[in-house]
């Protein structure tokens, strides 16, 4: 019998039930896992697509504050100066606000995998936000308090409307609870053409009465746009393209030119204009005219008639016909036609009559008596032209005599200037001779006093040589007493380390040599010793 308190465990299989209880708790927990993992897998992941975004709705959590809501409206999106408001009043951090508060997030999940739970979340798969090249997208706020007037946009964070900021081609992850994306087509300025821009919001100008405002103030802008592709947003500025190109304006048919001449006749006139926008001018001409056809009516047609009356009352019906005044008209006509454009900022490049009618009842009669005056003009010309050629002659005439008297001039100079030359050059040689002849004079005797003077001083040397040997001799001979025993003792000195012997025979030619010698006459010195 096993003991009380012990369970006993047969070796040989055991008890069936616990057995059976094992394997229910591992088939439990086997098919709470595969439960779980395919929950997850089929319940709580979403798949979000390339170009596709993924917005999450809190279902579950606290409620806005009643003051907090009854500020911002019907608003459900949890924008960041909500959530920051939220964290101050909670002492939450901002994450925790995101996941505590009931409404729609602020921040979107781009393309990829995640596991919400749909019991606490409203998972919403939304198309990505694509501006084209030629696009410009515009951002208007769901959330926040609504604009207060006269603002055209929110350029503040928690402002309702159109934000300021544009898009530029390209995508964005746009959450389309919190913005409403508008697309608009970029504004194309073409070349020669340059953009206007007017700002509809912004702090007002300072100058009025003016048509232009300071950059940044609300209203048309001083500086223009240059060519190209301009990203605007029409909310905050409106933009007008204005050509900046030559134009060529027609007075004819309706559009031709009446006017009365000083003689009370009706003059018509026909011609061409043309005329640009001056380019530091754009944005006044553009806000105070308007368009090109509003230009042509209150600018270049109203200038064009006053200057053609005014110019033209100066002058008489037979004064059109004529070619010099009617080309005088036509100058004056475009000086000032240019300069009261000029200062409405409209530059007047060309300005030709093209024709100038007068009444047919004079025109025939002006045309009789300008064909008269054509013709005295003519022949006065034809006498000029005569009259200019006999002087053309004379003159030629004039410049072959003055020609001929120039040449011999010329010669006659030219000789003197060669005798001149030739004399000068012949007492320069004279002069230079001379002074040669001079110097080799002064040469010479230099010569001569220097060849003296060796001669002298070679003699003096020789003297002094013959003397410095004769003074040694002298006073050897003094020695001696005379020169002859001097000579003896002399020719004894230089013969005898010649003789090696001495013959005996003491007679002969040889000892008569040595005999004379033999006898000494002693010299007698100064003083009476020897």
């Amino acid at each position: 019998m096993p003991e009380e308190g012990l369970v006993y465990i047969n070796p040989t299989g055991g008890r069936p039930h616990v057995r059976l209880w094992v394997a229910k708790i591992a088939a439990f927990v086997s098919f709470a896992a595969a439960a779980t993992v395919l929950t997850f897998w089929f319940v709580f992941r979403v798949e979000v697509n390339p170009n596709e975004i993924l917005v999450l709705v809190n279902k579950t959590g606290r409620t806005l504050p009643t003051d907090i809501g009854n500020e911002i409206g019907d608003q459900v999106v949890l924008f960041p100066d909500l959530v920051n408001t939220l964290s101050t009043r909670t002492g939450l951090s901002a994450e925790r606000v995101r996941d505590t508060f009931k409404g729609i997030r602020y921040e979107v999940l781009p393309e990829g995998r995640y596991f919400f739970n749909p019991y606490s979340y409203k998972r919403i798969k939304k198309s990505a936000t694509v501006i084209g090249q030629t696009e410009v997208g515009v951002l208007v706020r769901r959330y926040g308090k609504p604009l207060p007037f006269p603002k055209t946009v929110a350029t503040e964070a928690n402002e309702r409307g159109p934000v300021a900021e544009v898009l530029r081609p390209g995508r964005y992850n746009v959450n389309p609870f919190a913005y409403r994306v508008q697309k608009f087509p970029a504004a194309q300025i073409p070349e020669g053409h340059v953009g206007v821009v007017t700002l509809l919001s912004g702090p007002e100008s300072k100058s009025k009465n003016t048509y232009t405002v300071e950059p940044g103030e609300k209203g048309v802008q001083r500086e223009t746009l240059p060519p190209g592709l301009e990203y605007y947003n029409p909310y905050l500025r409106h933009l007008e393209v204005v050509d900046l190109r030559s134009h060529k304006y027609d007075l004819l048919n309706d559009d031709t030119i009446h006017f009365p001449s000083n003689d009370s006749f009706t003059i018509t006139i026909e011609g061409t204009i043309e005329w640009a926008i001056r380019p530091d001018h754009v944005a006044e001409v553009a806000v105070a005219y308007g368009d090109q056809i509003d230009i042509l009516e209150k600018i270049i047609i109203p200038n064009a008639r006053s200057v053609s009356r005014i110019q033209g009352s100066k002058l008489r019906a037979r004064d059109f016909i004529g070619g010099k005044t009617r080309t005088a008209f036509q100058e004056k006509f475009l000086t000032e036609l240019k300069r009261e454009c000029w200062s409405q900022g409209i530059d007047v490049k060309a300005a030709l009559v093209r024709d100038i009618q007068v009444p047919t009842e004079i025109a025939s009669l002006i045309g009789m008596r300008e064909q008269a005056d054509q013709e005295i003009e003519r022949s006065t010309n034809q006498m000029e032209e005569a009259r200019a050629e006999a002087r053309l002659v004379e003159q030629r005439e004039l410049q072959d005599r003055n020609k001929l008297l120039g040449d011999a001039r010329r010669d006659v100079v030219t000789l003197e200037t060669k005798a001149e030359q030739r004399k000068a050059v012949a007492i320069t040689k004279a002069y230079q001779d001379a002074e040669v002849a001079k110097l080799n004079l002064e040469a010479a005797e230099k010569l001569a006093a220097a060849v003296r003077s060796r001669g002298e001083a070679e003699a003096k040397v020789i003297l002094f040589e013959y003397q410095a040997k004769a003074e040694p001799l002298q006073r050897a001979v003094g020695a001696f007493g005379d020169g002859t025993t001097y000579a003896q003792q002399f020719f004894l000195q230089r013969v005898a380390p010649s003789i090696q012997s001495i013959l005996s025979n003491t007679e002969g030619p040889f000892a008569d040599i040595f005999r004379q010698f033999q006898t000494f006459t002693p010299a007698v010195t100064k003083g009476g010793d020897r």
